[in-house]
């Protein structure tokens, strides 16, 4: 088994991420970081939010967190490894070393972010990283944006005065960071495949994780290595924990 993660799930944001984690942290075959949206490859200097977050969490409330596994010793450990990270450049080397808390299972990072990826930094995981695997999880892009603008407004970080207005809505679409730039999986699979042609990358439709969620969950397990006939835990293939999500 290979030194680092096994895979790197590179979005898209708003696709299915937050299932597939949930199917993978409870599956016997894999040991999953803690901490989902690792967002270290995305930085040029490490700031660790999520791992310092959830260790702050732990901490106060030591056990169960809230859609997570318990956490054990080695849990903590990765977190707190994780955590001195923060301020220091990024290294491929030294993040492939977090990964050996996996201990002989299965491991890999969730971070829908790194659909955004430049094109030097997938030219370093490629080198870095030669036997990793990438997923991609992919969406429709309008209905993937509007996903993603429903989370914003939920967060209080979007105006909705602008759905009053066709014009301002439309700029708002062509010229938003936060949507213009991870709705369109094509360019994302092509940069991969330009930059990182040693690596193999395979998506998934969320249309087809809907449809068919017990196919789709062990067409990826297959994909990873894993046992596809093993459980994830107590949950169910279509089990969705943001399906009470508020929408706009």
């Amino acid at each position: 088994m290979s030194v680092g993660p096994d895979f790197i799930c590179i979005g898209m944001q708003k696709a299915g991420t937050g299932w597939l984690y949930d199917q993978l942290q409870y599956h016997a075959d894999f040991w999953m970081p803690p901490v989902k949206e690792f967002h270290y490859l995305d930085r040029d200097v490490a700031r660790m939010n999520n791992p310092r977050k959830l260790l702050e969490r732990w901490k106060k409330a030591p056990g169960k967190l809230a859609n997570r596994r318990a956490l054990d010793d080695r849990d903590v450990r990765f977190v707190e490894e994780a955590v001195s990270f923060a301020g220091k450049p990024r290294n491929i080397a030294e993040y492939a070393t977090l990964f050996r808390f996996k201990n002989g299972l299965l491991t890999g990072d969730v971070t829908p972010g790194y659909s955004r990826l430049e094109d030097n930094v997938v030219a370093e995981v490629a080198e870095g990283l030669p036997d990793v695997k990438i997923v991609l999880l992919v969406r429709e892009p309008l209905d993937r944006a509007w996903s993603q603008i429903c989370m914003a407004a939920r967060n209080d970080k979007f105006d909705t005065d602008l759905l009053d207005d066709p014009a301002d809505f439309r700029e708002f679409i062509e010229t938003n960071e936060m949507v213009n730039t991870r709705s369109f999986p094509t360019r994302i699979v092509a940069r991969w495949h330009k930059q990182a042609p040693n690596l193999t990358l395979k998506s998934y439709l969320l249309d087809d994780v809907i449809a068919d969620p017990d196919g789709t969950r062990r067409e990826v397990l297959t994909y990873l290595g894993a046992d596809p006939d093993k459980p994830s835990g107590a949950l169910d293939a279509n089990h969705n924990r943001k399906s009470k999500d508020v929408k706009l």
